[in-house]
């Protein structure tokens, strides 16, 4: 049907009654032409209907690769992306058990006789505030 609808018929009645058939075609199955064309196997039957002549440019190549690189960028983005869940989860698990066993996630601050003396950080508010800025900058990175 595309070889009817192609740029080589010189039919216009047929090329446009094709085309028209196509587009009910995919209206009736829900598909976009757009969606279609990038099929690999619907480019096959084409290239095998319509044997197109393609030339090797360097524009071409070079299209390709960074196709390419783009696509090893986004596999690399991903691995990241679910290193970083899983580290969450991690600290998320670690966190709860130790809120689970009655261990303090926080060293508590102690009184000596040189008066107040802290063992760690004792504002809750600022670990929480810290925490949830750290959370929030690793989601965004992984969304950029």
């Amino acid at each position: 049907m595309m070889g009817s609808f192609d740029t080589g018929n010189p039919s216009e009645a047929e090329a446009m009654t094709a085309g028209r058939l196509m587009r009910r075609l995919l209206v009736t199955h829900g598909l976009r032409l757009v969606d279609v064309m990038g099929r690999t196997d619907v480019m096959q039957a084409l290239d095998a209907q319509l044997q197109p002549v393609r030339e090797e440019s360097p524009e071409l190549k070079e299209a390709f690769q960074k196709v390419a690189d783009l696509a090893d960028l986004a596999k690399q983005r991903e691995e990241t992306a679910k290193q970083r869940e899983e580290t969450i989860d991690e600290l998320q698990q670690e966190l709860a058990g130790r809120a689970g066993s009655g261990a303090s996630p926080i060293p508590q601050a102690h009184v000596s006789d040189g008066g107040l003396v802290s063992a760690g950080l004792v504002n809750g508010v600022l670990v929480a505030a810290v925490s949830f800025a750290a959370i929030a900058l690793l989601i965004a990175s992984a969304f950029q």
